[in-house]
């Protein structure tokens, strides 16, 4: 009997153990990548190109946007939350500032971004698909 006890016990702790080492999800996997992205501005051609995605070293939340609005050198950061992603107002070698937020569906991703340069304001929306 103390034996079945003792076997009982190492098992329980066990489970216990086991239970506990769980993975930790991590948000932005679904969105690290790159995606072609078309640019929309109404009154004008659509504009395309690519953006890539990574996670930021500086915050668990966050991912970098690299080429966001066809800009090869603009790196923007964007906390993530679930499907969520959120571009709070950043500036662009002191030429426009921007910010913007979207959403995560599969392989797509669906961003509204507002744009002010000179005092001019433009409202965007880029669709991007995973590649």
């Amino acid at each position: 009997m103390k034996k079945l006890l003792s076997i009982l016990a190492v098992m329980l702790v066990a489970v216990v153990l086991l239970s506990a080492c769980k993975k930790e999800v991590d948000d932005r996997d679904d969105y690290i990548g790159t995606y072609k992205a078309i640019e929309k501005e109404l009154g004008y051609y659509d504009f395309e190109y690519n953006i890539t995605i990574t996670k930021s070293s500086a915050n668990k939340n966050d991912v970098v946007i690299m080429g966001l609005f066809g800009e090869p050198a603009l790196s923007c950061y964007a906390p993530i939350s679930g499907n969520s992603i959120t571009i709070p107002l950043q500036t662009f070698n002191n030429l426009f500032t921007f910010s913007g937020s979207g959403r995560r569906n599969g392989i797509y991703l669906n961003l509204s971004a507002q744009i002010t340069s000179s005092g001019s304001i433009s409202n965007v929306t880029i669709d991007c698909t995973k590649l």
